[in-house]
This record gives structure tokens, C-alpha cells and sequence, in this order.
């Protein structure tokens, strides 16, 4: 039976193995155009940029724009259960008060940035598909932004949890 930093570790590694590979694989999709790469179509908020980007992309980087969102797409489940599984981790270790919500209010704040991630990748396939509207420009860089800010959160709690913790344990073994 797996315990909790069984299952933590298994999605750490995950998650740190496919953001290796987003970031090396990636490194195909930085354009005059895409500077920062697929995070410049995610974050394309105006039409001409989107199009610029597509366009830029298109003709050669077809292939390599697929396996980054398919390589987006199995990164998904790992980050998002990574942060899901230590932020739950650290509210149980913490048992009541207003950190303990926190964790369970970010846990499931991650699942939200997994769901919202699917939602930006199929809105940044239809624009380098079919087509693209500046409502559609918006909402995914709308979309981005909320996903980084709730994995941010995530990430943030669980570094505080873990650090805090730590003290709090020091000076338990301190004290006896």
C-alpha cells in the first residue's frame, strides 16, 4: 500500500521528468514571434499576436507545436496531483485551524488549474487549427493566468507548510 510521500514522490518525479522535457522540447517554438515559446501563444492576448504566432509556427514548427501539447497534456495529471496530494498532505499534518483549509482550499484549487489547463490547450489548438478571435485570444490568456495563479498558490502554501513545519518540529525535539 502506497502512503502519502510515496504518491507525492511519484508525481514530483513526474512532474520535474515532463518539465525537462516541455522546457527542451520547447526551446523549438522560441520564434522572433514566440520569444518565450508556447507560453507567448498562451499569453497572445491580442489577435495579431496570436496569428503572428500560428502563422510563424505553422509552415515548419508543426510537429514540434503537436508533441509540446502532447507532451502538455501528460504533464497535466502530474503537476496537478503533485500539488493536489502535498497540499492535502500538509492540511492533515496541520489538523484544524485556518492553514488546514488553506490546504484543502488549494488541494483542490489544483484540480482547478488542471481543468483550466485543458481548457487553455484546446483553446490554443483551435487557434493554431482552425481559427482564432480576439475573444478566444482573451480567454486563453485569461484561463493561463488563472491556472499559474492557482498552482502558484498551491506551490507557495506547500513551501510555507513545509518550512514552518520544520520549525515547529525543531523546536518540539528542542523542547522534548
Amino acid at each position: 500500500m502506497m502512503t502519502n510521500w510515496k504518491i507525492i514522490v511519484f508525481f514530483l518525479a513526474g512532474t520535474l521528468v515532463l518539465l525537462l522535457l516541455l522546457r527542451f522540447q520547447g526551446r523549438q517554438l522560441i520564434t522572433p514571434h514566440a520569444p518565450a515559446g508556447i507560453l507567448s501563444l498562451e499569453f497572445s492576448y491580442q489577435i495579431d499576436d496570436t496569428h503572428a504566432i500560428v502563422q510563424e509556427w505553422k509552415p515548419s514548427l508543426r510537429t514540434d507545436f503537436h508533441v509540446n501539447m502532447l507532451l502538455d497534456f501528460l504533464f497535466i495529471p502530474f503537476y496537478g496531483l503533485f500539488l493536489y496530494s502535498t497540499c492535502g498532505f500538509f492540511s492533515v499534518l496541520f489538523k484544524k485551524g485556518w492553514a488546514q483549509r488553506l490546504g484543502v482550499l488549494f488541494a483542490f484549487g489544483s484540480l482547478l488549474a488542471m481543468v483550466f489547463d485543458v481548457v487553455e490547450n484546446m483553446a490554443m489548438c483551435f487557434s493554431y487549427h482552425f481559427y482564432s478571435t480576439q475573444f478566444l485570444s482573451g480567454i486563453t490568456t485569461g484561463i493561463a493566468l488563472l491556472k499559474f495563479l492557482l498552482a502558484g498558490l498551491a506551490v507557495l502554501y506547500s513551501f510555507l507548510s513545509a518550512f514552518f513545519l520544520l520549525i515547529f518540529w525543531k523546536r518540539k525535539l528542542k523542547n522534548g
